[in-house]
């Protein structure tokens, strides 16, 4: 949603000045710039074209891609049915992403709108549920309904929370920040229309998850609108579309050179110099580090960082070693919800019987979700 966001108005900046430009019959000069993200500028001529070179983290087509290392996929539905195709060799057919790649502006299930208008969309490689593209002798492998499912599934899924912010946490933040990092790690980003219906944070809790392995706590909080739509069936619930603010999500949806340490060779021999920021949210969970995999550590991989991020990477070997663990201390806190605790708890653990249903582990609380809250289901 925020790549979304940051690509309609990097459009729009470019569509104002070349709207001036043709009023004015000259060159206008335009800087692009998305929710505090810098994205360099260019140049808008009279006659309707535009020299983007001085477009920075981004492609001249100024589409955010936020999926993938290199940046190279728009949407969660491409990057779902690429996956079951190319990871699990299943073929989804989608009437979707195949009318999307053929040109036209298609809204998804999920509210996604793919503008095969304006994008090169990815095709689907089956492209009717009777075509068998891989051969095998199976077809409809994955039916477009599995396509919905998993779409809004991860669309809604849990955001990454914070484990127990201490003092060194608090100080790690803040000289996390003061070296530099936050400048392309951006801590918060503000989604205007968010297309979930639910968001489901996770904090620290030890008092409510009552755990052992984990002291996650997550709560699900409905962010829908509801109204009668005069057919005599129960009220219609759509997103709210309303304002959200990402916490913790340390990235700015633009690519870098972090120099050669990072950079990539391609098959065909040419070589990959531009990543995506990654997201730090539940970075202390995803080791090993970088889009390659070959950082085994957090300290390993900050001091890897050259190119654009030299400046950073040395004041932080600059610091003293208790500073530099005060950081480590902050990107530790920065925490998945655990695999093993999802279907643990429903709701804080009762403390009269703590082994039920499992005990030791966090806890959810998801009866927002349910149109009865007595009903835990």
């Amino acid at each position: 949603m925020l790549g979304d966001e940051i690509t309609r108005e990097l459009r729009s900046e470019r569509a104002q000045g070349l709207k001036h430009a043709a009023k004015i019959g000259s060159n206008v000069a335009v800087t692009l710039a998305s929710k505090g993200i810098h994205y360099g500028g260019l140049i808008a001529h009279p006659d309707g074209t535009v020299d983007t070179s001085g477009v920075e983290g981004v492609d001249a087509d100024l589409r955010v891609r936020p999926f993938f290392a290199h940046g190279g996929t728009i949407s969660i539905r491409e990057f779902v049915v690429g996956a079951l195709n190319n990871e699990m060799g299943m073929q989804a057919p989608d009437p979707d992403l195949l009318a999307a790649s053929s040109g036209a502006d298609v809204t998804t299930p999920a509210g996604m709108v793919l503008s095969g208008s304006q994008d090169a969309i990815e095709a689907p490689h089956a492209t009717t549920p009777s075509d068998d593209a891989d051969h095998d002798g199976v077809i409809n492998e994955v039916p477009t309904s599995i396509v919905d499912y998993v779409e809004f599934y991860l669309l809604n899924y849990f955001k990454p929370g914070r484990g127990e912010i201490t003092a060194d946490v608090t100080a790690g933040r803040r000289i996390f920040g003061s070296i530099g990092c936050a400048k392309c790690h951006v801590p918060d980003l503000t989604i205007e229309f968010d297309r979930r219906v639910a968001d489901v944070a996770t904090v620290y809790d030890e008092a409510n998850c009552n755990g052992i392995f984990s002291h996650q706590y997550a709560t699900a909080a409905l962010q829908i609108t509801t109204f009668d739509d005069g057919s005599g069936l129960p009220l219609r619930k759509t997103p709210a579309l309303a304002p959200f603010l990402v916490q913790d999500v340390y990235a700015d949806f633009k690519r870098h050179d972090l120099g050669p340490n990072f950079h990539e060779m391609e098959f065909d021999g040419s070589v990959n110099t531009l990543f995506m920021t990654t997201p730090l949210w539940g970075v202390a969970d995803t080791a090993p580090y970088g889009h390659d995999g070959r950082s085994l550590s957090l300290t390993d991989v900050i001091l890897r960082h050259g190119g654009e991020a030299q400046a950073a990477r040395d004041a932080f070997a600059g610091l003293t070693r208790i500073r530099q663990q005060k950081v480590l201390a902050f990107l530790g806190s920065l925490v998945l919800f655990s695999p093993e605790d999802t279907a643990s708890n429903l709701n804080p653990a009762d403390k009269s019987n703590p082994g039920w249903p499992m005990q030791g582990h966090g806890s959810i609380s998801l009866t927002p979700l349910f149109d009865d809250p007595t009903d835990g289901e």
